[in-house]
């Protein structure tokens, strides 16, 4: 992995410049292991645009450009509204120092908001990470309109998919009802369980029949029935998943989801 020398600076030192001189604690900020990542990912797609919702203080951006720029991408999508004058000038102003600027376009709005915009212009991208707001609501959301934008066989990424369990079950629902499928080469050996949880396991094994079956579903948790490691969700904070198929509804033909389609997640 060749890395910038700002981003170098910062794996090195654990912080941040600001424009006044001033540094930050580097604490809020993806891992170089996840930067590597998504690296990997986009050398791999070699996508002209790249996406990313949650710019703080640009790190992910710099590793994002990095790449982007080696394989000849043009532009890097960055949404966050937080003040300019505050969380997201240090971002990017990290940007800038490690020359990257002229492949941002920056939405200082909601992704609620922007997204939407960007697919009715017709956008189109190729890799997305996801690390805005992080409850339920706004991650699902984020993830519904980056699919309407995300090209199959792109890749999106969710950062602090194991620190939130609001981003967990995000992962969980794409896992269990969406087009995607886990990216490979990440580590899916599933966690030691609790002894609670291999008692419910061990409980949820008596279900096999049908009407026992349906039964569990409404007494043991999705989650015990069908853990992680079924599912080949990794135990790491970054998860990406690759686009396999646009989403269909219809009537429930393979490949389609029903107008009242659920499975419980």
């Amino acid at each position: 992995m060749s890395v910038n020398s700002v981003l170098q600076e910062i794996l090195t030192t654990g912080q941040i410049r600001c424009r006044d001189g001033s540094t930050v604690p580097c604490d809020v900020s993806i891992s170089g292991d996840e930067g590597a990542a998504l690296q990997r990912i986009i050398r791999d797609l070699k996508p002209k645009v790249t996406l990313e919702i949650g710019l703080a203080r640009g790190v992910s951006a710099a590793f994002i450009c990095e790449a982007l720029k080696e394989v000849g991408g043009t532009r890097h999508i960055v949404i966050d509204p937080a003040p300019v004058d505050g969380w997201n000038d240090v971002g990017l102003y990290t940007i800038e120092r490690a020359g990257y600027s002229s492949l941002i376009e920056f939405h200082n709005e909601p992704a609620h908001q922007v997204l939407p915009r960007l697919e009715r212009q017709g956008e189109r991208v190729g890799v997305a990470l996801i690390d805005g707001w992080h409850t339920f609501d706004y991650v699902l959301v984020d993830f519904f309109y980056v699919d309407r934008i995300l090209n199959v066989g792109g890749v999106v990424m969710f950062d602090d998919a194991l620190s939130y369990p609001a981003i967990r079950k995000v992962t969980r629902y794409i896992a269990t009802h969406r087009r995607y499928e886990v990216l490979g080469n990440q580590d899916v050996t599933a966690r030691p369980a609790s002894h609670k949880r291999r008692a419910l396991s061990a409980a949820s094994a008596v279900f096999r029949t049908p009407v026992l079956k349906t039964v569990a579903r409404h007494v043991i948790r999705p989650d015990v029935l069908q853990p992680d490691s079924a599912l080949r969700l990794p135990p790491q904070d970054h998860v990406a998943f690759r686009k396999i198929g646009e989403d269909l509804l219809g009537d429930g033909r393979e490949g389609t989801r029903r107008w009242d389609q659920h499975i419980d997640f």
